[in-house]
């Protein structure tokens, strides 16, 4: 091949071209993570906008105020696949029926555990959405913080963690002061496995969630 001025040109022209493309490459993962994250905190902050609202409507009596926060977390939590991480290996070992009342009964469990956070709300707290980083696996884990209010002195700090499903980015786990709720609850299921079979994990379960709607209704 002759090399001309003409083909020398040629030659830069396809080389900027190959560069401008590695670079678009190089940018797009940064500007998906950057749309996830702006995705994601948007979705948070309205569902913590909706339970403010909820929590502030003094219009509402207790139960239909549980009623309407019942519906925000049916709604915004991805309870199959939380469920699902908190069974584990043990989730093989459940008919498909097995599963479904486990959900139930996990479901209420998380309705009974957060409920008496909600009860304590007196309205003089400020809650803040903060930080925003994504994860490997391209979760989203977002911190809201806090203070004021029926609050400890030094606030309360929870992350939430959320993934995509579909269109829609929905909370997999909350991790209270740096304790995940689905290690914590795995943990416990696990115990009940290993000390009573998983044949007895639903019945245990629920008798333990009638035991707390017992104390938190006395």
């Amino acid at each position: 091949m002759t090399c001309t001025r003409a083909t020398t040109a040629r030659a830069c022209r396809s080389s900027a071209a190959a560069l401008l493309v590695l670079l678009c490459l190089a940018a797009a993962p940064r500007a998906f993570a950057a749309d996830d994250l702006a995705a994601a905190k948007a979705s948070f902050q309205q569902t913590v906008d909706d339970t403010l609202a909820i929590l502030n409507d003094k219009s509402l009596s207790h139960d239909a105020r549980v009623r309407k926060l019942e519906a925000i977390a049916n709604d915004r939590f991805d309870f199959p696949k939380m469920a699902q991480f908190v069974l584990g290996k043990n989730r093989s070992q459940l008919t498909p029926e097995q599963q479904a009342q486990f959900l139930e009964e996990f479901k209420q469990h998380l309705t009974l555990t957060y409920g008496r956070t909600f009860d304590r709300y007196t309205g003089g707290e400020k809650i803040a959405v903060s930080d925003a980083r994504l994860e490997t696996n391209k979760d989203v884990t977002i911190r809201m913080n806090l203070s004021g209010g029926s609050a400890p002195p030094d606030g309360v700090r929870i992350d939430y963690r959320l993934r995509q499903n579909g269109e829609r980015w929905l909370v997999i786990d909350v991790i209270p002061e740096g304790v995940s709720l689905i290690g914590n609850f795995r943990s416990q299921v696990q115990e009940i496995v290993t000390q009573k079979g998983v044949a007895n994990l639903i019945q245990t379960l629920h008798e333990k969630n009638a035991q707390a709607q017992s104390e938190r209704s006395s």
